[in-house]
Formats: structure tokens, sequence, C-alpha cells
């Protein structure tokens, strides 16, 4: 099947974030976003076929939830990553960031403690900092956890859960089974629930494959509640359909009761059937857009690679990600040429040198990587989910 993930699609006063938002966070709207973590791809046309014929019936009334749905995520789970989910496990969530809000509010108290490893996709601080919880971070080390300082942190009186991104957003790491059976091991000791968001774990790339968290040991399935969704992968995350799987029926059933009890798990007719149709079809697209990001990130790293200093260095260096269309740029001796200082000498406050580069010399918009936590100064985040034109720009001082 032939897919144009080259087609450049006008966006802009369509309520989409990505572009209406533009001058409000970056103070000019006359530049290229490569910002929210949507793509800049026409979704597949095997959703449009199916939302179009709810569009067409003409009646937009109550609905339930359709039995293919659980059917289609257990397909998918299943071929994919080789993780026979239960029904019973399973139950739908209207975003995984509306997810971990309800499962903060539910199992964790007012001044509990939550961990999440830094830099990381800023909602895992802002949701239980908003709820009134003690965020601990534990930076990680490169592509690796800091195992040692986590020990630390769950050694705290009041720690209740972990916020774990896998693979790792914005660093698009992925885990290995060690690593996770590790982490499992240490939070199951403590009676730690590891919230695990696999949003991403659909779009793996060079070949790679997703390890599940529940599934790396008896330790894991016992301490996690996993989040997924088609959202990233097709291109649908206006239609909220998320869902939560949990294999521990001591956390599962009260948990779900109270969502059942106030209405937090029903999915709308557009979830539902857009994810049937995502899933039951939409794998020809999913491939053939994994293999045009691919090309997107290379096409970054030669970009990268021709922009030095006198020396011959990288002025920024991206780091490949494993999975995901998000690439985490080192621009570290970049920011601090612009900032006149040695890399060990910026601080946080020099990032506006940066974004600055890339908005107003550039005329690009990212995320600055000080977004998910300081661990990200001297980082900026680039979303490549777009047709190749947009990422046809040079990188010059």
């Amino acid at each position: 099947m032939e897919f144009n993930f080259d087609e450049i699609i006008d966006r802009r006063g369509t309520s989409a974030y990505k572009y209406d938002a533009l001058f409000k966070v970056f103070g000019r709207d006359d530049i290229t976003p490569l910002w929210v973590a949507d793509m800049e791809f026409r979704s597949p046309q095997c959703i449009t076929n199916a939302l179009q014929g709810v569009l067409e019936q003409g009646v937009y009334g109550y609905s339930s939830e359709p039995a293919e749905l659980f059917d289609s995520i257990h397909d998918w789970i299943l071929a994919e990553h080789g993780w026979d989910v239960k029904k019973e496990w399973y139950t739908y969530v209207g975003g995984i960031v509306r997810g971990i809000a309800y499962a903060v509010q539910f199992f964790t108290n007012p001044g509990d403690k939550i961990i999440v490893q830094s830099p990381v996709y800023h909602p895992f601080t802002l949701v239980p900092e908003g709820n009134g919880r003690t965020v601990l971070r534990n930076p990680l080390r490169g592509r690796d956890m800091d195992f040692e300082n986590l020990e630390r942190l769950l050694a705290e009186d009041g720690v209740k859960m972990m916020i774990l991104c896998n693979p790792h957003n914005p660093g698009g790491y992925a885990w290995s089974r060690e690593t996770l059976q590790r982490l499992a091991a240490l939070c199951a000791e403590r009676n730690v629930i590891v919230i695990s968001d696999e949003i991403h774990c659909d779009l793996y790339l060079w070949g790679g494959k997703h390890i599940p968290f529940a599934t790396v040991s008896d330790e894991a399935a016992r301490c996690s509640i996993t989040f997924g969704a088609p959202s990233k992968t097709f291109n649908i995350p206006g239609l909220a359909s998320s869902y939560c799987l949990i294999p521990n029926a001591i956390l599962r059933e009260p948990f779900y009761r109270w969502l059942g009890a106030n209405e937090f798990n029903d999915p709308g007719i557009m979830s539902s059937i857009g994810a049937i149709a995502a899933f039951r079809h939409g794998r020809p697209w999913r491939d053939a857009a994994v293999s045009y990001i691919e090309q997107n990130i290379l096409y970054i790293e030669r970009k990268c690679a021709g922009f030095t200093d006198e020396q011959g260095r990288e002025l920024i260096v991206p780091v490949r990600p494993e999975a995901s269309y998000l690439v985490w740029l080192d621009c570290r001796r970049l920011l601090a040429r612009l900032a006149g200082k040695r890399v060990e000498e910026l601080r946080l406050e020099d990032q506006n040198l940066l974004v600055d580069y890339f908005v107003n010399k550039l005329r690009l918009g990212l995320n600055s990587g000080v977004m998910f936590g300081r661990e990200g100064l001297g980082y900026m985040r680039l979303n490549v989910a777009c047709p190749r034109k947009l990422l046809d720009f040079e990188f010059t001082l």
C-alpha cells in the first residue's frame, strides 16, 4: 500500500494546539511547529472510513463499549508484544495523562511521595504536584537508571508510587528486560506501585521490540498499572482512545469500581470505533510511517554532523531514539557558545538563549529541554513525524 507522508496539511485555524498555541508559547506564529507530540501525517484511511460510517448514520446518541474494542486491543498487543492480556485486566480511560491522574488520586494521598526519572515527560511531575503530592526525582544516567539513588529514594517514608516512561520520553530509550526486572524487584519489595506509560510502545525503530513492564517478572505483574493507546501510533490523540491494564486483582478491582462509579471509563463512540479500526487495519500504515520516521531521523543526524565548531566538534548531537518520533538534541556545546561559557558553567537561565536561537534564528518551535526537568539544560526535543520538507532548514550561527 502507498501512503503519502510528504503531503503538507494546513492545520492552522483548526483548533490544533500545535499551531494555534504558537504565539502564546513562542511569541510568534511564523515558525515551523516541531514540538507537540502529534504527527503531521494524515491518519490512516481505515480510521477515517470507520468514523465516516458513524457520521453518515447521523445519530449521535449514547453508546455502549463495543465488545470488539477489547478484542482488537488484545489481538494487537499479543501480535506486537507477545503479551496475552486478560479481559478482566482491562478498562478504557480517556487519555493516559488523565489515567495517571486517576491512579494518583485513588492510590495515594496528599503529601505522599511519587518518584519520576528525569528528564521526563512533564505531566509526570505536573499531575502529582497539582494533586498535592511530593515528587522525588531520580535523574537518569544517560540511557541508564540510577539504581543506587533509586534505592535511597524508595527507603524514604511515604513513597507510594513510581511513574515509569516505557519507552522513555524525551530520550526515546528502550529499557532492557534486566533493567525492568531490577526496577520491579525494588518497587514490589516496598509495595510501591509502578505506573508504566507505554504510549510509544508501538513505534519501535530500527527493528527493535517493546518489552511491557508487567511481563518481565511476577513482581512486575504484582505492582504494575500499565497505560497504552493507539494515539501516538496512528496519530489519533484527539479521539482519546486509551486503555489501562492491571494484572493484580488487589489493585485492579477497587480502582476499576471507582472509575466506573464516576463514569471515568466510558468511551465515546468515536473513541471506540477509531481504536478498533486502527488496531484491526492500521498495521501497514504504521509500518510505513515508522520507515519514513527513521529516514527523517537520519536526515536530522546528517544536518547535525555538518554543524561543527572550529575544532570539528558537533554543536548539536542528536540522541538517536530507539522508539517514538521524538529526537532529543544535545545542544550543550551550542548553548555554551551562545552564552560565552564552558559547558559545566551553564545555568538554567541560559536555556533562554537556546530557545531564542531556535525560535528567532531558525524559525522553529521545539520543546525546551528544561520542560522535562533541570537535567534537560542544554537540550531541545524535536518532533520529526512530519513531511521531510518541514525539516528542510540549516543549522547556522
